[in-house]
């Protein structure tokens, strides 16, 4: 993680996130307050986690997803935690809203990732193919709002199945 001033003339600070696996990075956001907002995907099981939802990686050898925020001058996580079930799950990107919500999308193999609130109950794909996520996380990760599938099949083909409820607008 680096973070360089507005006019991109000096570096403010730059920092490693990630544990001893594989980690990468894939969505960044940042708040009002500067602070940074990462999602992605880790194999590590000593990813480094603050105030966490999931306080572990839940994939046995697969991959979880992750959320990160990060303070606006790069001195420490607000939080940070695991988000997924036990087969492979990856963050693909991320968005903040005016009130520190993190709204996280993905993509999930785990029949049983953790859901909240959820419109799709089950996992259509896995777990042999995966299915997206969306979840939103409370300001400083304090809690899992929403979390739920969607089906994988209907974002590729615009085809929903008629078991799944969808919202006709937005």
């Amino acid at each position: 993680m680096t973070k360089v001033s507005p006019g991109g003339t000096s570096l403010q600070y730059s920092t490693y996130l990630g544990g001893s696996g594989i980690d990468n990075a894939e969505g960044i956001a940042v708040d009002s307050s500067r602070n940074a907002y990462v999602t992605g995907q880790t194999y590590s099981t000593d990813f480094p986690t603050a105030a966490p939802i999931q306080a572990s990686n839940g994939g046995n050898q697969d991959s979880d997803a992750f959320v990160t925020e990060i303070n606006s001058s790069g001195s420490a996580l607000v939080y940070s935690t695991y988000l997924g079930g036990s087969s492979m799950d990856w963050g693909n990107g991320i968005a903040v809203d005016s009130s520190g919500n993190a709204y996280v999308v993905g993509l999930t193999r785990s029949a049983d990732f953790p859901l909240a609130g959820s419109v799709q109950a089950t996992c259509g794909g896995c777990p042999g193919f995966a299915d997206a996520f969306v979840a939103e996380l409370a300001p400083n990760g304090g809690a899992l709002l929403h979390s739920t599938y969607v089906e994988a099949l209907a974002m590729i083909t615009g085809q929903v199945s008629p078991s799944i409820p969808m919202a006709t607008s937005i």
